[in-house]
């Protein structure tokens, strides 16, 4: 047998094909934790300590609360065992601040991610 046969379009492409669904599989392996991770930071960049992160999950009509995190003194919060892979974060302080929410869409369920800063903006009122 010649190892030519292995350069044939019939050949070469499902053998590329198995190649890269076993890298995914692979990259998924390593990647699978349902880890969030993210900071929260005010207009001027500067962290916010003990701010309240919520993570809302999405069902068929709406977005529901699903689990709530404060950030240390670094501002940073994590979220762990997370089993999804569409959901809105957002950020409140105790003196009425909030972020926009930021929409999280991910390539596969409980895929770890880190989110952008959260900034959290003056009250509205």
């Amino acid at each position: 047998m010649s190892w030519r046969v292995l350069v044939h379009r019939f050949v070469a492409v499902p053998l590329m094909l198995f190649a890269v669904v076993a890298m995914w599989n692979v990259y998924i392996a390593f990647n699978d934790n349902g880890l969030i991770e993210g900071e929260v930071r005010d207009r001027t960049g500067a962290p916010v300590a003990g701010a309240t992160v919520i993570f809302f999950e999405r069902n068929f009509i709406y977005y529901e609360e699903k689990q709530r995190v404060t950030t240390d003194a670094r501002g940073a919060y994590r979220f762990t065992d997370m089993k999804t892979h569409i959901g809105q974060l957002e950020a409140r302080t105790a003196d009425g601040r909030q972020s926009p929410r930021h929409q999280l869409r991910l390539w596969f369920r409980a895929q770890d991610t880190e989110v952008p800063p959260l900034i959290v903006e003056t009250p509205r009122g």
